[in-house]
């Protein structure tokens, strides 16, 4: 045994040592992030994730380097080749952004050093910010504002197109119906308000839909001014419509942006006539693809007759499944083959409907080089609580309709649309229109299942989602914690008193307290355990013994087992 030693040893002298990790500095530049609100440093974090740990040891947490746009991290490696990319984690950490490229690969020096720093990712064919649109479709204002619906930032009460252009917005969509029931979707009402939209600073999206109420997927009625028409006389109908409605607003000197023929027309419009279906289906025939194309064809080529000279309106083919790429090859191949006229792909854009954002992004991808068209999202939305204000049925009212990482809360929702924008104008498109922001439960207003997507909550306080088409770190407010929700007091300033509102998505212990500027507790307010919902509490700048207080500023907590959060009121005696 004695003589085996030498030979041991031998073979321990023969192995390689183990590389020696030395640091490595990895850097990127934010900055086309930051400047387009891709990413925003008070709610998301930046991590390094590479083949070197697997994509799942612990995660390396970039932070902002000397103040600027490079983020920075270092890690301690092996020389060898190594692969990693930059992620982008949303507020929560449940949801991931990877970059959209391949790896990047790296040899690690034996004395470790430094990548050279990029871009989080080429950001070089998108957008100028110019060229974005950002826009809200309002065509529920009119109505809802004669019934008395009003708005607020901070609970301070502003004109809504005031406070939807400060938080960046700069188109409105507005839908037309041929002969409505009542006033407010009708030619007339639809200038009128265009007016107001114009002079407020913002661009006009006319959505034509050729009916004389809803049209989507699921109905596309004809007009009962069309019903019984020859599909020949229907096509010069259509003609007459729309040359004399474009034609209307260029001489009220409202030209629009775009035009949209027809809402969410993947099924077809004017049924029976111009209905298509499926591969399979009834409506799946080259009669009624015929019948279709003319329709828009004449709908396209009298929209064009009408518009001044150098007009930069674009006309707009609408259909409703942005994730589902089979369903849009399918509609606009048979457009292509019979040479309809457009200029613009817009899609809905509902996740509980249309599938995820990495399918609507894959969508996007095939269709913007397939059909050489620019893309728009015309309708999107998401929940801000699960939590009804009416006794109208939601369409969301369960997480299960709920996209993965985006819970529904003021900053998930404001999340999920700036997401929707990102991908969007990644993916050659031109931007997003959010659906109906403003459509908030008002007492005598229509059956609102809207009510927990809008943005604004039910009594009209702007949400930090309707910042999310802002650039840079613009949004309103902090983001709340996932599950409550505390709004500003009303009024502020305050005197004699004021009321406090909070809203929590499950019950559980709270605390509501008082503070001065210099954070002495000056009243606890509540002090139990608080059922989920809505909560108002008023507050008439007493002590606890009931003492006036001074004028001033005060601060009020609200504390629940999902977190912190405070605001800022003004007393003035």
């Amino acid at each position: 045994m004695i003589g085996l030693l030498p030979l041991f040893l031998c073979c321990c002298v023969l192995l390689p040592a183990a590389a020696r990790a030395a640091p490595v500095t990895f850097r990127v530049d934010m900055g086309p992030y930051l400047a387009a609100g891709y990413f925003d440093p008070a709610s998301d974090r930046l991590e390094l994730r590479g083949d070197f740990d697997g994509w799942a040891a612990a995660q390396r947490i970039l932070q902002a380097h000397a103040g600027g746009s490079v983020y920075a991290v270092v890690a301690d490696l092996p020389a060898g080749g190594i692969a990693y990319k930059f992620l982008i984690v949303r507020s929560g950490g449940a949801e991931i952004w990877e970059e959209d490229i391949p790896n990047r690969t790296w040899q690690v020096p034996a004395g470790g050093g430094s990548p050279p720093t990029a871009p989080f990712a080429d950001l070089a064919a998108t957008l100028s910010a110019d060229a974005r649109v950002v826009g809200a479709d309002l065509s529920f204002v009119p109505q809802l504002s004669a019934l008395g619906a009003a708005f607020s930032r901070d609970g301070q009460q502003a004109p809504l197109l005031a406070l939807v252009a400060e938080a960046g917005v700069g188109l409105v969509r507005l839908r037309l119906w041929h002969t409505p029931t009542e006033p407010w979707h009708g030619l007339e009402a639809t200038v009128a308000f265009a007016h107001q939209v114009q002079a407020a600073g913002f661009a006009l999206m006319l959505d034509l839909h050729y009916s004389d109420g809803w049209a989507d997927p699921g109905q596309q009625t004809m007009p009962a001014a069309w019903q019984g028409t020859p599909v020949a006389t229907l096509a010069d109908s259509v003609a007459a419509y729309t040359a004399h409605v474009v034609a209307r607003f260029v001489d009220e000197g409202l030209t629009p942006r775009y035009v949209q023929l027809g809402n969410e027309i993947d099924a077809g419009l004017l049924w029976d006539a111009g209905r298509v279906g499926w591969p399979g289906s009834a409506w799946d025939t080259p009669t009624q693809w015929d019948t279709l194309t003319t329709l828009l064809q004449a709908a396209a080529g009298a929209a064009r007759a009408a518009l001044p000279p150098g007009a930069p309106t674009e006309l707009v083919v609408h259909l409703a499944p942005g994730g589902d790429n089979a369903r849009c090859r399918w509609f606009l191949d048979r457009l292509a083959a019979a040479g309809v006229d457009y200029d613009v792909i817009g899609l809905s854009y509902y996740p509980w409907w249309h599938g995820t954002l990495w399918q609507l992004q894959a969508n996007l991808r095939d269709l913007r080089p397939r059909y050489g068209k620019p893309l728009l999202v015309v309708e999107t939305a998401y929940p801000w609580t699960l939590a009804a204000a009416d006794a109208t049925g939601n369409f969301v009212t369960a997480g299960t309709s709920l996209h993965a990482g985006y819970p529904a809360t003021p900053p998930g929702q404001r999340d999920f649309l700036r997401d929707v924008r990102r991908v969007v104008e990644t993916s050659g498109g031109v931007g997003v229109v959010c659906w109906e922001p403003a459509f908030i439960p008002v007492d005598g207003g229509p059956g609102n299942p809207w009510e927990n997507l809008t943005l604004f909550d039910f009594e009209g306080e702007a949400l930090p989602g309707l910042w999310f088409g802002a650039a840079g770190n613009a949004a309103s407010d902090a983001p709340a914690p996932a599950g409550a929700s505390l709004l500003q007091n009303r009024p502020n300033p305050f005197n004699p008193a004021t009321e406090i509102r909070f809203r929590l998505e499950h019950a559980g212990p709270i605390r509501l307290k008082i503070y001065d500027v210099a954070g002495r507790l000056v009243r606890t307010l509540v002090d139990a355990v608080a059922d989920a919902g809505w909560h108002r509490l008023g507050w008439a700048g007493t002590v606890d013994a009931g003492r006036a207080l001074p004028s001033g500023i005060y601060l009020y907590e609200l504390v629940t087992p999902q977190g912190v959060e405070q605001r800022r009121m003004v007393l003035v005696r």
